[in-house]
């Protein structure tokens, strides 16, 4: 039967409802919103790969343009709402502005980098209209060493929060940068646990908070529906087989 805790975590990756976890490769297509903006971008469909490659090429470089990276980043990850991105835009309007959301970036990703995450979070964290965690955290875990031994920058967003919540019961809904950190430490803690890559297990928790629409009701009352039909064991993938027919998804 299915409990909170760390052997949720553990069920999550195992179940076959969530497809391959190469799926987390898949290239997204970029919209026009960027182009319409004078915005150009290196392509028009991104992965992870792709932009750990973008990365890496700004490293090479003395003066590396953090701010265009920042735009492959948000092309990747805005889904639909281009509002925030709108107003991130705006903050690099002119040279200056440029300069100071360059030097803010390349802050937060030298510490990244090293592994420093509160530092990391803190760089950038608030400074910036608009660009909140959800956006930065992936901006983080891009300029991330991943051959690092400990813990790193991952992605940190409400269907993340949301997945860790309904799987565990811990909360990790402030904006401070424990929380980030100590967010970062527990994906690590369950990477040498479960033998699994960290940013699998991000992934892993994405989907899951898609299938539950980032609310953990919606996976306690898919729960509760099947001992209403008198099912005496209910175990994870049950409970994930009943939230994909009810959302009307084949796969997640």
């Amino acid at each position: 039967m299915w409990q909170e805790g760390d052997a949720a975590v553990g069920d999550l990756l195992r179940s076959p409802v969530f497809g391959p976890v190469d799926r987390m490769q898949e290239p997204l297509p970029i919209s026009t919103w960027w182009a319409d903006r004078g915005i150009v971008l290196s392509s028009t469909e991104l992965n992870r790969t792709a932009l750990f490659r973008l990365a890496a090429q700004c490293w090479e470089n003395d003066e590396p343009d953090w701010v265009t990276f920042l735009w492959h980043v948000l092309a990747w990850g805005v889904v639909g709402d281009y509002r925030n991105a709108s107003k991130i835009v705006t903050s690099a309007g002119d040279a200056e502005q440029r300069a100071r959301l360059n030097g803010i970036l390349r802050a937060g990703a030298e510490a990244s980098r090293q592994g420093d995450i509160r530092s990391a979070y803190t760089a950038i964290h608030g400074q910036i209209a608009r660009l909140g965690p959800a956006f930065f955290s992936k901006f983080l875990y891009l300029t991330s060493d991943r051959n690092l031994p400990g813990s790193r920058c991952l992605i940190l967003d409400s269907r993340v929060s949301a997945a860790v919540f309904t799987l565990t019961g811990r909360e990790y809904w402030k904006e401070t940068a424990a929380t980030y950190a100590q967010f970062c430490g527990e994906i690590h803690r369950w990477s040498e646990l479960f033998d699994e890559p960290d940013d699998v297990i991000e992934f892993r928790l994405y989907q899951f908070g898609r299938l539950i629409a980032s609310s953990r009701w919606r996976w306690l009352h898919a729960e509760a529906s099947l001992y209403r039909e008198g099912r005496r064991h209910v175990g994870f993938d049950d409970i994930a087989e009943r939230r994909a027919c009810l959302m009307g998804w084949t796969t997640v």
